[in-house]
């Protein structure tokens, strides 16, 4: 298989203008699914997740939060290296993937299992690679290619794209600070009485401002402060505040989350109890230790094991994921399996989000989280907003 061409065409936006070799990503996506498909002798990869169609098209498309039912969204054939894309304009797709290789949306089986009949060698396909499957889709790929074995390609593609080239890293580099930049005129606003919600239209005004539209998820304020959550979402002066935002560029994410304290009231400073203090200290040292372990040769398993020596109970959600396009594996926290990411191994090109979190009941909970980049000597931080006053300082 060649890699395909791009005709000397500059990527859509948002690549116009970036330092970001869009052409070359996508090349280098297309190398990787060639070379899968090679390792596990398919004829063809019909793909489904949202973020494997980013990944083998180079499609820029709309992006869609939460669960969705397997969709053969995006086909690639051996021998002629085509990729193929379910979409009704051309606008976002690369220049590599002619009109004649797109096909369209349909709510009818029939008319879909048309569509993939008429790609050229689907129907002949004696293996054909997918990333999920349905009851649904298995009987329609069955009924376009009769012969075809259907084989499982997630693990093997989400091995493959576990390490981020440099432009994958810098789409990632941007994301988060967009997000760090977003925080920040969020916290602007911070007074006692705002609302969360006021805050989220500040990140999402932010974004906008900076051309990046798409949040990986909406920007989550709410206070931890003993007693309850304030009436209609407002946050109370002296409050500790969650923040949690996270931004899409070019379908990669960037997250970050903090705990800030809200300013008292009269516009009096922001300056934290001894019980506040006390917690942020317990937070610094647990997030220590995480930092600890990520770096090459350590594993899922460290950071889990840095609740324990920091004698912090582990919190109801993930400790950390993979960050790529959206949210990826390893998935690393307490009740997931082991092989759902606590015994994959860090190597350079890795990059995670990984977050500290230590409760008090009298007191609330601090929690923050970095999108962190595994390097050759240890780790790089891609977030950098500050602390403010639970930190030491205002930055």
């Amino acid at each position: 298989m060649s890699p395909p061409t791009t005709n000397g065409r500059v990527a859509p936006a948002p690549g116009n203008g970036s330092q970001i070799d869009f052409d070359r990503l996508r090349a280098e996506h297309h190398r990787t699914c060639v070379a899968v498909m090679d390792d596990l002798d398919l004829d063809a990869l019909v793909v489904g997740r949202e973020a494997t169609i980013q990944y083998v098209s180079g499609a820029r498309r709309f992006w869609t939060e939460g669960a969705n039912p397997f969709n053969p969204g995006c086909v690639m054939i051996a021998g002629s290296g085509l990729v193929y894309l379910m979409s009704t304009w051309a606008d976002g797709v690369p220049a590599e993937i002619g009109h004649d290789q797109l096909y369209g949306m349909t709510w009818n089986g029939a008319t879909l299992a048309a569509e993939l009949a008429a790609i050229p060698g689907l129907s002949e396909s004696r293996r054909i690679g997918v990333d999920a499957m349905t009851p649904g889709a298995a009987r329609l790929l069955h009924a376009v290619a009769p012969k075809a074995d259907i084989e499982d390609a997630s693990a093997v593609l989400t091995e493959r794209r576990r390490i981020k080239t440099p432009d994958e890293q810098a789409c990632i580099r941007v994301a988060a600070t967009v997000a760090d930049s977003a925080l920040a005129h969020a916290l602007a606003g911070l007074r006692p009485g705002v609302r969360g919600r006021e805050l989220t239209g500040r990140v999402a005004e932010r974004m906008a401002g900076l051309g990046v539209t798409t949040p990986d998820l909406e920007a989550v304020f709410s206070s931890s402060s003993p007693g309850g959550q304030a009436p209609v979402d407002e946050l109370p002066a002296g409050a500790l505040v969650s923040c949690h935002v996270g931004a899409i560029y070019a379908g990669y994410e960037g997250e970050v989350v903090r705990t800030w304290l809200n300013p008292g009231a009269k516009g009096l400073a922001a300056v934290p109890t001894p019980g506040q203090r006390s917690l942020a200290e317990r937070w610094r040292a647990l997030f220590d230790r995480l930092m600890e372990a990520c770096r090459p040769g350590g594993n899922g398993t460290d950071l889990l094991a840095a609740y324990e020596m920091a004698g912090e109970p582990l919190p109801s959600g993930p400790v950390a994921h993979g960050v790529g396009l959206g949210m990826e594996p390893p998935l690393i926290g307490d009740g997931f399996p082991a092989d759902a990411g606590a015994t994959t191994g860090f190597a350079p090109g890795m990059v995670l989000f990984v977050s500290g979190q230590v409760v008090e009941p009298e007191v609330g909970t601090i929690v923050a989280g970095e999108t962190i980049l595994i390097t050759e000597g240890g780790h790089e931080l891609l977030t950098v907003h500050g602390h403010g006053p639970l930190g030491g300082g205002e930055g």
